[in-house]
């Protein structure tokens, strides 16, 4: 009785780990979500703080910032932030996953951090909002 109560903990407790994993990935990718809607909110408080002519401008913006946030973080970002998650050694930058080469494990992981990314770019975006030409904020 002791083997089998014992293989069915570890079979057990194999599948609760596996559903945790999943619940983990599931609540990442939403958390991520919502703070990438908030780059919509940001969208919204900016367009109603400005000219209405400017508005169209303002809203290139927030799209060059997501558009531009996911191309520089998924080149180099990422890669700066978790390209050294060798657990037995300490860096201080990674080295590897450039371009996201050989991180397909970690793309909620890449969800999650280019949202933040991309939403703090947006406050900037707001926060130069009929102050710059579109040539100094692309040089931002």
């Amino acid at each position: 009785p002791n083997e089998n109560s014992a293989e069915a903990f570890q079979c057990l407790s194999q599948k609760i780990s596996e559903k945790n994993v999943g619940v983990d990935v599931f609540f990442i990718i939403f958390a991520a979500t919502l703070v990438f809607l908030m780059q919509t909110g940001f969208a919204m408080l900016c367009a109603g703080s400005i000219r209405s002519k400017n508005v169209q401008n303002v809203m290139l913006k927030n799209l060059l910032d997501a558009c531009g946030g996911a191309i520089g973080f998924s080149s180099f970002g990422f890669a700066l932030a978790y390209g050294g998650e060798d657990p037995t050694t300490i860096s201080f930058i990674g080295s590897k996953h450039f371009f996201l080469h050989g991180a397909t494990h970690l793309y909620h992981k890449w969800f999650f951090n280019f949202s933040f990314a991309a939403t703090t770019a947006t406050i900037v975006a707001g926060a130069i909002s009929e102050r710059c030409q579109m040539a100094a904020y692309l040089g931002y």
